[in-house]
Order: structure tokens, then sequence, then C-alpha cells
């Protein structure tokens, strides 16, 4: 549960941009490398976006904002790990996988009275399992009917919003249902399609606490699965955000590495448009802007762009609004950084020079 409470922004007495500042002043940012640094507090959002293609240095620049964020900002990191390299000094990982102990539960409500409840959170799983296993509407309704069902049999009901806070169900509940509906032919052919995450079992495990400094390794489950899960952690991290009520301050940060792994997730859209008020921040990479939402891309003001391969330089030029001729010119760990109108090219300052 998250109750760190970020700390009063650091002022700075200067009027130096966020992408520079004289060597005497006090750092009240995160340097992302030569004299550029990074000040979630005096820009228009705390989100950031790094494309960069393979052996660019993506990933160790998002692992040095991670780290520098933990230890210069005091905030809490989440990170969402697809491939099993995020893993960074400080933190608590949970391996998410058939032999682990512990799981993610998509049917974590959010307790949220205008926005939650049990019935919006089974609508809300139906719509991102319809993409997953195609299913047709006949189907998509039957999947609310039965995590319904799941909830009642907890006694927590949308009316009643005090049973929200009972344990709920997961999975386990979910594929019971489904097998006491052998008379049905679309319930059988729903359990026909849910059975692979029937058989993992990741969703059927009790959850450990998001915590202070937290990192899932997703790296050993299928792609669908990955989306599942990385998409109900990313909700359940902004759910739990936007309970703690506005703020000017930024509580936590949400890292993922590989943002295609999530498709154009609805929890990333929603954190990307309203996160920063209740002090939430998202930072997302990928080898591909075609891989990460206009939503996401348009509410995101910090964005640095790491050498791309040749048949990304269009796109990216056009989505950056840097040269072709800038960003071919790019080596590893060199980075065209822009932040609103502002921009500037550095050498990233990578992780592994960071830490002892």
């Amino acid at each position: 549960m998250f109750t760190h409470q970020a700390p009063p922004p650091r002022r700075i007495k200067t009027t130096a941009t966020p992408t520079t500042m004289a060597k005497d002043e006090p750092v009240a940012g995160i340097l992302l490398g030569d004299s550029c640094y990074w000040h979630p507090d005096q820009v228009a959002n705390p989100h950031g976006c790094i494309i960069g293609g393979s052996g660019a240095g993506k990933t160790q620049t998002l692992k040095a904002i991670a780290h520098a964020s933990r230890t210069d900002l005091a905030v809490q990191i989440v990170v969402i790990d697809f491939h099993g390299d995020q893993a960074i000094e400080g933190e608590t990982c949970h391996p998410i996988h058939m032999e682990s102990p512990h799981g993610i539960n998509p049917l974590v409500i959010n307790l949220d009275r205008q926005g939650g409840g049990p019935n919006l959170k089974a609508i809300e799983l139906a719509m991102l399992l319809r993409k997953t296993l195609t299913m047709g509407p006949n189907q998509e309704g039957l999947l609310i009917e039965v995590i319904k069902d799941c909830y009642s049999e907890r006694r927590i009901f949308q009316e009643k919003p005090m049973s929200w806070l009972l344990e709920p169900p997961n999975f386990a509940d979910l594929k019971f249902k489904l097998d006491t509906r052998v008379e049905d032919k679309e319930a059988v052919k729903l359990r026909l399609k849910m059975s692979a995450m029937f058989e993992y079992g990741i969703f059927c495990k009790p959850q450990p606490p998001l915590g202070h400094h937290t990192r899932w390794d997703l790296s050993k489950l299928p792609p669908e699965l990955q989306a599942i899960a990385g998409d109900a952690l990313a909700s359940q991290v902004m759910n739990a955000h936007r309970l703690l009520g506005d703020t000017t301050g930024l509580r936590t940060l949400l890292f993922i590495d590989e943002a295609k792994e999530l498709g154009h997730s609805r929890a990333l859209d929603r954190i990307a448009a309203d996160g920063r008020k209740y002090g939430l921040g998202l930072w997302v990479a990928s080898q591909s802007s075609r891989h990460i939402s206009k939503d996401v891309l348009s509410n995101t003001f910090t964005k640095l762009v790491l050498p791309v391969d040749a048949s990304e330089l269009p796109l990216t030029a056009r989505t950056f609004r840097f040269s072709q001729e800038a960003i071919a010119a790019l080596n590893p760990l060199e980075s065209l950084v822009r932040f609103g109108k502002a921009a500037s090219k550095i050498s990233i300052t990578p992780y592994y020079q960071r830490c002892g």
C-alpha cells in the first residue's frame, strides 16, 4: 500500500531551465548526462519517454533514472520488468512465474467510491481479456457475469462499498465458476480460451504488496500473460494514488521498459493523463514510438531519443521533432533530449557508472 509522502519540492535559487544548471548551483533534480538535469517539480508533468534501438543504451538509461529517483528524489519506485534486466540496488524483486509462491491478482478492486467497485472491475477486466482471448460479445458478457458471481461469493457487492475491503477473489474462483457451468456451451468455450491462464496459475496466487521500491519480474511469462499482469499492476498503482488524493509533490514513479509488451494499455493512458495530480509519474521505454499510445506520447513532457534502427528514422524524427540527420548521427548512450520546446544533445550517464 502506498503511504509514503514525497518531501516538499526543493526550490532552486536560479532561473535555469529544466535542461541545464551552473556547476556551483545546488542540484534539485536527476542528472541525465553532461550538464543536463531532469527536474520533475519544474516541468509540466513528471512523465518521460525513451526511444532507442537494440544496443542504444535504453535499458541503462531507464535504470539510471530509476536509481537516481529513489536515491536523490526519495520517491517510491515501481518497475514492471518484461525482460528481467531492470534490477537496481535496494529493490525488492517479485519474480512471477509458474513456480513462484506469489502472483498478481487482476481482480483487486479499485476502492474509489465514484469510480470503483466489483462491477466496474468485472467490466474493465472483460474488456482487457476481450483483446487477448478474441472474445465475442456473448463471451464477454458471460465473463462479466461470472466475475460478478465470484465477488458475490466473497460477499463483495457494488452497492456496499465497505464490502470492497474484503479479500477479493482471484482466478482460482473464476476457474471454479466456469468449471461448474458444464452445460453452458459458451462457458465451456470460454474455459478453453482461458486454460493457459489457469495452467500457469500466476493469477491464482496471493499478491504481495506493491511496497516502497518493488520490481515485478515478468520475464518468464508468455507475452499474453505479461500484458494482463502488467496492465493489472499499472492499474493498481494508479488506483492506489487516486485514493491518496491530490498533491503538488511527487510520490511515485512507475518505470516500464519494452512498453510494446503492454500494447496500448488503458491503465498507462490513465496514468499519463491524470497521474500528475496524484503524485504519480510514468517513464516508458521502447524501440519504436509506434509501440506507445498517442495519449502517453502527447502527455509525456520529457522525451529522450537514443540511436534507432534506420527504418525508424522517419517516424522518430516526425514524432519527436528532431532531424533524421541528428538522430542518425547518435552513438550508443548519446541522446537527443526534449523538455517541451527546449532540446539538447547529451551523453547519458548510465546506471553502471552511478552505483558502486
